[in-house]
């Protein structure tokens, strides 16, 4: 159900997506400001993309699950995606020395879809690139086994499984941003299964040439007749 509010608004240089977590640090007096009054209230602001020629029209609001206070005001805190908000207007004024908006929240469109094998697909590519990927930086077996539990722990629920993985990769923000305004459950998976293959493969490559230039290219049954 869509509902408007006021919110403080934080525009930054990432897209953030529901259930997915953000540490930030806060420096700024103006938003050390922000925080206090969020902190004093439902501890809720958004978060918006700052593109090169002005705010998304789209962002998330954010709950502060964590914050730790420096000695100097600065603080580091942890937020995790709520839902996303369509930005209506921007209201700058002498109330608040941060921004705040107008904006209304939405979820996706219902999808009578059955989207179960694509989800499954999904989790699959997505452990594969979490295997390659930290095997091409040198992560242990131990922190490979970890990513996959990881993926599995991620809920059923296709539309927050689609935004957990496009936050996790390593793509274009205005690609990021792209997925996070759909408002199709089944398009967004479709769009993040081809970029994900496409990563895959990628990273499983790099990881083949990662193991066999440890042997030197004399390992196993890579001889060359």
């Amino acid at each position: 159900m869509n509902d408007r509010q006021t919110i403080p608004l934080f525009p930054l240089g990432l897209v953030q997506f529901p259930g997915t977590l953000t540490p930030l640090h806060i420096f700024e007096q103006r938003y050390r400001q922000m925080l206090e009054d969020v902190q004093a209230g439902d501890k809720t602001f958004g978060i918006i993309y700052r593109q090169a020629n002005g705010l998304a029209e789209v962002g998330s609001l954010v709950h502060v699950a964590l914050s730790r206070p420096l000695p100097d005001g600065r603080s580091n805190i942890l937020c995790i995606g709520t839902t996303r908000f369509r930005l209506i207007r921007v209201i700058e004024d002498d109330e608040t020395p941060y921004a705040r908006a107008e904006v209304e929240t939405f979820e996706d469109d219902p999808d009578f879809d059955e989207l179960e094998e694509e989800s499954a697909a999904l989790r699959d590519l997505f452990a594969r690139l979490v295997a390659a990927r930290r095997q091409v930086e040198g992560e242990d077996q131990a922190d490979q086994q970890t990513a996959s539990e990881d993926i599995a722990d991620v809920a059923d629920d296709p539309q927050l499984l689609s935004f957990f993985i496009a936050a996790y990769l390593d793509v274009d923000l205005t690609i990021k941003q792209r997925w996070l305004e759909m408002t199709r459950t089944a398009p967004r998976l479709r769009e993040i299964e081809r970029t994900l293959t496409a990563l895959v493969g990628e990273y499983e490559q790099k990881a083949y040439i990662k193991r066999i230039s440890r042997t030197n290219g004399h390992g196993g049954n890579h001889h060359l007749n």
